[in-house]
């Protein structure tokens, strides 16, 4: 961009898909202003909140992710939901652009015979 001001793009979740998606923006050619939000106290979703302690290789996965936040210039602002704290006019109003990378805040249930059987 010229001397104006950076293109502001507000990223909602910071999970791996939000996190990339600000790395992946940060080293473009394009000067911009990331700010990403988090539902939770704490950024990278399931690979924190989901995966067993017993997967270490997948929890690895929080080391790469770790290092886009640790460059400062993605601002992550955690414990704002989305709906609740913050809704799209919210985001309309003061972004150029919003990415919208969540996850489901619930199960969804499968129509599958037999999953309500004990081991299943």
């Amino acid at each position: 961009m010229s001397s104006s001001r950076p293109l502001r793009v507000a990223i909602v979740g910071a999970g791996p898909a939000g996190i990339y998606a600000a790395d992946i923006l940060s080293k473009t050619d394009v000067e911009v202003s990331i700010d990403l939000f988090e539902r939770l106290p704490a950024p990278f979703g399931l690979v924190r909140y989901g995966v067993a302690p017993d997967h270490p290789r997948i929890k690895q996965i929080i080391v790469a992710l770790h290092k886009v936040l640790a460059r400062g210039d993605v601002r992550l602002l955690a414990n704002v939901d989305y709906g609740v704290d913050l809704k799209l006019d919210d985001l309309r109003q003061f972004y150029d652009a919003v990415i919208f990378s969540t996850g489901s805040i619930r199960d969804a249930a499968l129509p599958i015979e037999g999953i309500d059987l004990p081991g299943s």
